[in-house]
């Protein structure tokens, strides 16, 4: 094992430790996520589009960030579309080389497994190819993602929007981070609790977006308020919409660090040490310019910032900072978080619940925040959804929240509008007079 593997994965071993009692040695956790074999098969058929290939690259690098050994059985079929962090226009050439820039002393492999694998995961209806404790079959419509046992397969269906995808990608990868606590099973602290978390899903429909919503990609100006891990995987999947276009803004002073590569999805070891606006700004093709701004948001930093943009993202845990950015009242406000094993997204507008209404007290974080990378996918997928739903059709739908939904459980999922809070003091009138 690597020496930096414990710290790169610090913040998910954290997040373990919610389940499993202090018994279990922190080389039990590490064993139990490095010696998870997952097969992640696709053939030519089922891979030719770019939506396919956004779900065969999200489940791979999500996986190779929980610290799985991922054998990726498939052929090194042309990309068909940008797929940043990856380089190249070949799909198994452009992840090998990155295979061994995710976690130290971790990487892909080109070989079926030699033991029976935990789980085997396969896009559409390409054939199994490996021995595997336990096979699912991903699918996905434009805005949601399907996962199957293999009899049901399909060949893969949607072609080009890749939402769905990343989403059923990514629900793949949870389920392999199941297969890796199942090994922890002796050390539950709650062993009912346990089963119920870490059980496998055999049938889900996971949906972003109601079926038919408006596909647009023209982003226009937007602020990111943070460059962290909600900024990281929401760039990732808008990186990714045909045909996008925008310029951002990074407001973020910090650089990156090993403890991020769990979950930051456009981040490399390379990128280490190197400013996170940068390294995302490094990312980006040029119809999707950023621009990095190395401050911390306050509302005393925002005339040298030079204002806000009419829509923003937040992606930093502080309550406060979300109420001092909706006190400017941009246009549009998104707010991506987690919590433990909960994603979780809003937005706000004009005449709806403002960020003040949703979290009217402060909350404050106490330590290192245990995370784990498919759930920070969510939150970050989730919040590039409401932003893509918000430039393709104009409207605002009813479902203003995405709150404490686990991709543990995708079966689960409580959206709801945002009640407007009449004495709330940052409406100043907004969404209170609607209220009154």
């Amino acid at each position: 094992m690597d020496l930096l593997l414990p710290e790169a994965l610090s913040r998910t071993l954290l997040l373990m430790r919610d389940e499993v009692t202090s018994e279990a040695k922190e080389t039990a956790l590490i064993s139990a996520l490095t010696n998870t074999n997952v097969v992640l098969v696709g053939d030519a058929r089922n891979l030719e589009s770019h939506a396919a290939q956004s779900a065969f690259i999200t489940a791979a690098l999500l996986m190779g960030r929980s610290g799985h050994q991922v054998h990726l059985l498939a052929p090194d079929v042309t990309l068909r579309g940008l797929q940043p962090p990856l380089k190249g226009d070949r799909l198994m050439s452009a992840l090998l080389s990155i295979s061994q820039d995710l976690l130290p002393g971790v990487g892909f492999s080109v070989f079926p497994p030699r033991d029976e694998a935990a789980l085997q995961v396969v896009i559409g209806n390409s054939s199994p190819r490996a021995r595997a404790q336990h096979t699912i079959a991903i699918n996905a419509h434009a805005w949601s993602g399907l996962i199957d046992t293999p009899d049901r397969a399909i060949p893969w269906m949607e072609p080009d929007w890749p939402v769905g995808a990343m989403a059923a990608g990514a629900i793949a990868a949870a389920e392999a981070f199941k297969a890796a606590m199942h090994h922890l099973r002796p050390w539950a602290r709650n062993p009912a609790r346990f089963h119920e978390l870490f059980r496998f899903v055999t049938r889900v429909l996971f949906e972003l977006a109601p079926a038919g919503s408006a596909q647009g990609g023209s982003l226009g100006d937007f602020d990111f308020i943070s460059g962290g891990a909600i900024t990281n995987n929401a760039l990732y999947a808008l990186a990714r919409i045909p045909g996008v276009t925008g310029h951002g803004r990074i407001i973020e002073p910090e650089t990156g660090e090993i403890t991020n590569l769990n979950r930051y999805m456009l981040m490399l070891m390379s990128d280490v040490d190197i400013h996170k606006g940068r390294m995302l700004q490094s990312k980006m093709r040029p119809e999707l310019s950023l621009e990095t701004i190395p401050l911390r948001f306050t509302s005393d930093d925002l005339q040298q910032i030079g204002g806000l943009s009419s829509r923003v993202l937040v992606g930093v845990d502080d309550i406060p900072s979300r109420w001092q950015v909706q006190a400017h009242h941009p246009t549009w406000l998104g707010i991506g978080a987690t919590t433990h094993w909960e994603a979780m997204a809003s937005y706000h507008a004009q005449g709806l619940g403002c960020a003040r209404c949703l979290h009217p007290r402060d909350d404050p974080t106490v330590g290192v925040i245990p995370t784990v990378s498919f759930v920070s996918f969510f939150g970050g997928l989730t919040l590039a959804t409401y932003m893509l739903r918000a430039v393709g059709a104009g409207q605002l739908s009813l479902d203003q929240q995405c709150s404490y939904f686990s991709p543990l459980r995708p079966e689960f999922v409580w959206r709801t509008p945002v009640a407007i809070r009449p004495q709330c003091p940052t409406c100043m009138g907004l969404c209170g007079a609607r209220a009154a």
